[in-house]
């Protein structure tokens, strides 16, 4: 009977952590401390996601559904943009804001697809004591604009 009870509460708690996994592919990172110092890991992509050429140009899901304002969105942006066309794999871009908002940008690994050249990066952002981070891809063929997975 213990047995059965212990066997429920596994299913439960496996179920619950997967379907959180598949809802979001925004990670809260709530009350880190040296965010700078310990990046946590990327969320993973999945082989599909990996192999999408991307559907997007820029737009505000990259912001990770904090409010910034107009300097803080540049900041970023202009982040993002510098690590796709300058850095190396594993390198890091940060930037900071008179707000004391900062974000993170590092370079996961990079590949060539028949149809062009794709970069996966993480992309972190703290507000105050809130960071959230996510996981990206952007692919680009020849001297064409950055398309974003997401």
């Amino acid at each position: 009977m213990e047995d059965m009870k212990l066997f429920k509460v596994i299913i439960i708690s496996s179920s619950l952590i997967f379907f959180s996994q598949c809802t979001s592919r925004v990670q809260s990172i709530t009350g880190i401390d040296g965010v700078k110092k310990n990046i946590p890991n990327p969320i993973k992509l999945t082989e599909s996601e990996l192999r999408d050429p991307g559907k997007n140009v820029w737009n505000n899901r990259q912001y990770l559904n904090f409010f910034l304002d107009h300097e803080e969105k540049k900041l970023h942006q202009s982040a993002v943009f510098n690590s796709l066309n300058n850095i190396r794999d594993n390198e890091i871009t940060y930037w900071h804001s008179q707000n004391n908002t900062f974000g993170i940008i590092r370079i996961t690994h990079s590949f060539e697809l028949s149809a062009g050249y794709c970069r996966v990066y993480q992309a972190i952002i703290q507000v105050e004591s809130e960071a959230k981070q996510m996981t990206n891809k952007a692919c680009k063929r020849g001297t064409s604009d950055w398309i974003f997975l997401k």
